[in-house]
């Protein structure tokens, strides 16, 4: 074992978890767990999706996501409509409310990271682009 790596996975947890943390915006609602948090995310990213896809791509199972789906519903961030080539499915949009609050959190969590950061960003897109290289080889 690389103790690198190990150090690695405590440095992305623990950065994850000050931005979740000081990242908080106020809203309309509750703040979201993380399974919701994920759920929402890919909705935004992928709107008109399913549940079945939400779960294959996030590793979220089927069950939590149809609850969290359940639940963004009640909170008025998600929106569900049948398929309108396949009756038996059921498409996942994000609200308006949503993508003002997906919006505020970025921000926030974009200020909270560029203060971290300091001045020299040269290694920047670097950085982005070696964790995004994790995140789909966790994937």
């Amino acid at each position: 074992m690389d103790p690198r790596f190990a150090t690695l996975a405590d440095l992305v947890i623990d950065v994850a978890r000050e931005i979740r943390i000081r990242g908080a915006v106020p809203g309309p609602g509750v703040p979201l767990n993380q399974t919701q948090s994920q759920v929402m995310r890919y909705v935004h990213g992928h709107p008109g999706c399913k549940a079945s896809e939400i779960a294959d791509h996030t590793g979220v199972k089927r069950a939590n996501v149809s609850a969290a789906i359940t639940e963004l519903r009640e909170l008025g961030y998600l929106t569900s409509r049948k398929d309108e080539h396949d009756g038996r499915a059921v498409r996942i949009d994000v609200t308006p409310q949503a993508v003002d609050t997906l919006d505020r959190l970025r921000a926030s969590w974009s200020a909270q990271l560029s203060t971290a950061w300091g001045g020299d960003k040269t290694d920047l897109d670097q950085v982005i682009a070696r964790l995004s290289a994790l995140l789909e080889g966790l994937r």
